[in-house]
C-alpha cells in the first residue's frame, strides 16, 4: 500500500513536472519563434534601409554628374555668328553665359572669387572688367618696348601675372606681375603661360630651342617666388605647354606633341612618371581641372572643335556643343 501511494505520488509529481516542462518548452518555442520573426522583420527592414540608401546615393551621383557638366569658374572664348565672345560659368550658374566686353577678348583670365575678368583687347590693351557692375578699365597699354599677352590670376584672384613681349616679338619675353610691373621670370628665349600654384610656385612654359634644333622645343618649368630658384620639370625634347597643377599639387597636366599629335598628358610631380591621357589623330589643348579633379580640354578634329571632359574614372565625353569654335579654356579655382 505504501508502495502504491508512493508510486501514485511519484507519478503525479512526474506528470506535473512533465506538464510544466511541456508548458515551458511551448513558451520557449513561442518566444524563440517570436524572436526569430522579430529578427527577420528587423533584418528585412535593415535590408530595405540599405537599398533605399543606395538608391538615394545613386540619384545623388547621377544628379551630380548632370549638374557638374559645366563646372563653376569655367571660362572660354567661343565663336558664333561671325564673332568671338567671352563665356563664363559664374557662381550658382549651371551653364556658360556671355560676358559682354568692350573689345573682342583674347587670352582672358577669370577670377571667380573676386568677380573679375582680365583680357587683352584687339588694340593690345590689358583690360579688367567687373562682372557685377559691368565697369571696364584699361590696366596697361602696349608701347614700342613691350606688348602683352596671357594674363593669369592666382587662385585668390588678387595677383595678376602677365607675359610681356619685348619689342612686340615672341622670341624674347618676361613674366611680370601687375603690382609692380617687374619681371618675376626672365630667362633666355621666351616664357609663356604662367600658372600660379599656392602658396609660392609659378609654373610656365619655356621655349629654348627653335631654328638650331630643327624643331621647336618647349618645356615646362617652375619657379619658387620666395627663393627665386627655377627648375625645368619636363624633359620630353618636344613641345610641352599650358601647365595646370592638381589642387593637391601631385600632378602636372599639359598639352604636348611628344607622340606626334597634340594630346593631354600628365606627370607625377612625386615620381616624374609621364602618362598620356588622350590619343588619336586629334589636337587636344588647353587642359583645365575642376575642384573634383575632372579634366576639361579643347579638341580640334577635321570635322570641327569641341569641348571635352575626362572624368576622374577615365570616362571621356563631349560637352554640349552650341558654338562653332572654342579657344582659351580655363577654370578659376
Amino acid at each position: 500500500m505504501f508502495y502504491s501511494l508512493f508510486t501514485i505520488s511519484c507519478t503525479h509529481y512526474c506528470d506535473k513536472r512533465l506538464k510544466h516542462k511541456f508548458i515551458m518548452d511551448k513558451q520557449r518555442e513561442h518566444y524563440v519563434g517570436w524572436q526569430n520573426e522579430k529578427t527577420g522583420k528587423g533584418e528585412m527592414m535593415r535590408q530595405l534601409h540599405r537599398i533605399s540608401t543606395l538608391f538615394i546615393l545613386l540619384l545623388f551621383v547621377v544628379s551630380a554628374q548632370c549638374t557638374e557638366t559645366w563646372p563653376q569658374g569655367l571660362s572660354f572664348v567661343g565663336f558664333s555668328a561671325d564673332r568671338w565672345q567671352l563665356y563664363v560659368v559664374q557662381p550658382s550658374a549651371l551653364e556658360p553665359q556671355i560676358v559682354e566686353t568692350l573689345l573682342e577678348p583674347r587670352t582672358p583670365t577669370y577670377a571667380a572669387q573676386t568677380g573679375k575678368i582680365t583680357y587683352i583687347g584687339v588694340d593690345g590693351t590689358l583690360r579688367e572688367r567687373l562682372l557685377e557692375s559691368g565697369e571696364e578699365r584699361i590696366l596697361l597699354k602696349p608701347d614700342a618696348q613691350r606688348t602683352f599677352t596671357q594674363p593669369a590670376y592666382d587662385a585668390a584672384g588678387k595677383r595678376l601675372f602677365i607675359v610681356a613681349l619685348k619689342e612686340g616679338a615672341s622670341v624674347d619675353t618676361d613674366i611680370l606681375t601687375l603690382d609692380d610691373e617687374k619681371p618675376v621670370v626672365t630667362q633666355r628665349s621666351a616664357q609663356f603661360e604662367p600658372y600660379f600654384h599656392a602658396p609660392r610656385t609659378l609654373y610656365y612654359s619655356n621655349v629654348h630651342c627653335t631654328i638650331g634644333c630643327g624643331k621647336i622645343i618647349q618645356e615646362i618649368w617652375r619657379k619658387d617666388l620666395i627663393s627665386s630658384e627655377a627648375e625645368q620639370i619636363t624633359l620630353l625634347n618636344a613641345i610641352a605647354r599650358q601647365p595646370v597643377i592638381s589642387r593637391e599639387g601631385r600632378w602636372l597636366y599639359f598639352s604636348s606633341n611628344k607622340a606626334g599629335n597634340f594630346h593631354i598628358w600628365r606627370m607625377s610631380l612625386e615620381t616624374g612618371r609621364y602618362e598620356r591621357l588622350t590619343e588619336g589623330r586629334v589636337t587636344d589643348i588647353s587642359p583645365a581641372l575642376d575642384r573634383q579633379g575632372n579634366l576639361y580640354f579643347i579638341r580640334h578634329t577635321p570635322t570641327g572643335t569641341t569641348l571635352m571632359q575626362r572624368r576622374t574614372d577615365g570616362t571621356l565625353q563631349t560637352l554640349p556643343k552650341t558654338l562653332e569654335n572654342f579657344r582659351d579654356l580655363e577654370i578659376s579655382q
